[in-house]
């Protein structure tokens, strides 16, 4: 696995609303539910949700790996209209919703605090697989892309800024 350090790619309103969705997602998970294993989550939930899903992760990155000769971008338009139908069909249904919602808010988590942007079913892949894919996330990439925007017209608030770089912006304190 690589667990090297790595730049933050996410800015600190990516990085609470990931974990505000992951609040959010791991209600979800136990709402309504009867008691199961753990509180309100079932074998199914658990099985799917942290098992079956991080497989299909890592298997896209093993695809992405052997057909492609480097980091997969799908973070278009398109990307991320594939990525909502895919959202919409896992938490539409009600067999599939507390897995999803237990594996999004895993992966949500994780990526929020290595600073990942992208979509988290991804994110797995990347870790484990060291690689850099990315699939457009309807929800988290428009406020990813806002972040570094601001970041690259204020050098000043890039943690990557030179040390002692002046910022031309700032008046001078002589």
């Amino acid at each position: 696995m690589t667990f090297s350090s790595h730049p933050r790619h996410i800015g600190p309103i990516g990085t609470v609303t990931r974990v505000l969705v992951w609040l959010a997602l791991l209600r979800l998970a136990y709402l309504n539910k009867p008691a199961g294993l753990v509180g309100g989550v079932q074998l199914h939930d658990l099985l799917l949700g942290l098992l079956a899903l991080p497989t299909a992760s890592i298997a896209v990155g093993l695809l992405a790996r052997r057909y492609s000769s480097g980091p997969l971008r799908f973070s278009g338009m398109a990307g991320m209209a594939i990525n909502l139908g895919a959202l919409v069909l896992l938490f539409a249904n009600h067999y599939t919703a507390g897995a999803a919602a237990l594996f999004y808010g895993a992966t949500l988590l994780l990526a929020a605090w290595r600073g990942q942007a992208g979509c988290e079913f991804t994110l797995l892949s990347n870790v484990v697989l060291g690689r850099e894919d990315e699939i457009g996330c309807p929800i988290l990439t428009p406020i990813d892309a806002l972040e570094a925007r601001q970041r690259s017209q204020h050098p000043r608030d890039r943690q990557d800024a030179a040390p002692g770089a002046v910022d031309e912006l700032q008046p001078s304190r002589r």
